[in-house]
């Protein structure tokens, strides 16, 4: 049985909007939908089969379902076991779920994926890092940590804890790392220079 991507879409949308919990301000629709484009980019570029494509578009959509309660703690084996429940309802070989599950499991930091498959799925999860809203994506997530914990998070530790984070990742399909990587570089670079000038009044 082949699932309807159309029917899919529909009703995971109908779940974004009933179970996602308003707190969370960036792993929602919006992330999720650009996820889902890029994936469909990645698996365009490698030429993989349809059902590669199929079951990379069900992993994007499912990647981070399991922050819809507001706990990101170990939300990628949440979101792992979630995603199989559904797409058992859905009538997907089971094979093809332990595989969504296993690069849904991938994506958690640090990223370890195993084959191209995976990879697409991490790349695509960490693509905004290359792009020219980088910036306004990691304040949105300062937002969203801070309305989880209920308390202030501080600009400059933050943006220092970023700047780790971005020099400590690293792309794993050829093409991010030839097409993503320079960008996310300028972008790390920008980073640097708004932690200098930071630190630059706090020392004033």
């Amino acid at each position: 049985m082949e699932i309807q991507l159309e029917n899919f879409e529909i009703w995971i949308r109908k779940l974004f909007a009933t179970e996602l919990k308003p707190e969370i301000c960036y792993h929602n629709l919006d992330h999720t939908v650009s996820i889902v484009k890029r994936v469909g980019e990645l698996a365009n570029h490698y030429q993989l089969p349809k059902r590669d494509q199929i079951d990379l578009f069900l992993a994007g959509w499912l990647h981070d379902i399991g922050y819809w309660d507001g706990n990101p703690v170990e939300h990628e084996a949440q979101g792992a076991e979630m995603a199989g429940e559904f797409l058992g309802q859905f009538g997907i070989d089971p094979v093809r779920i332990e595989r969504i599950q296993s690069a849904i499991l991938a994506t958690k930091i640090p990223q370890q994926p195993k084959d191209l498959f995976e990879s697409i799925l991490c790349d695509s999860d960490l693509y905004h890092l290359s792009k020219d809203d980088w910036f306004d994506q990691t304040l949105l997530l300062k937002k969203e940590r801070e309305k989880i914990s209920g308390k202030v998070v501080e600009l400059l530790p933050f943006l220092k804890l970023s700047r780790e984070f971005v020099s400590n990742h690293r792309y794993h399909t050829d093409f991010a790392q030839t097409q993503l990587e320079p960008q996310k570089q300028i972008n790390l670079a920008k980073l640097e220079s708004m932690i200098y000038q930071l630190e630059y009044l706090v020392h004033a």
